[in-house]
């Protein structure tokens, strides 16, 4: 019994050691990904808080429709262009 408990605990420490090699290896393997995902998640965050401050936003929007009556248009097309999509998306990609 105590030669069976030693092989696998032999063998639990190979896999350990081959686990966290293969953790450093994926690591550096997508250490190009870190600055993209970065400003990916400082965007989400940006989203969620306007998302949690309606008046907030409802307020910029105004401001921003009153200065620049034509940037509004353009973004407000373009933000209803990317709700399609994301809808369209959506519905294609669920079962």
């Amino acid at each position: 019994m105590n030669r069976r408990l030693a092989a696998i605990e032999a063998k639990r420490a190979r896999l350990l050691e081959r686990a966290a090699r293969q953790r450093e290896d994926l690591g550096q393997a997508l250490q190009f990904c870190v600055q993209p995902l970065g400003f990916v998640d400082r965007c989400v965050d940006v989203v969620r808080k306007l998302a949690s401050h309606p008046p907030l936003l409802a307020g910029a929007v105004f401001v921003l429709a009153l200065l620049r009556p034509r940037r509004a248009l353009k973004l407000a097309r373009r933000a209803f262009g990317l709700w399609q999509g994301y809808r369209w998306l959506a519905q294609t990609v669920t079962p």
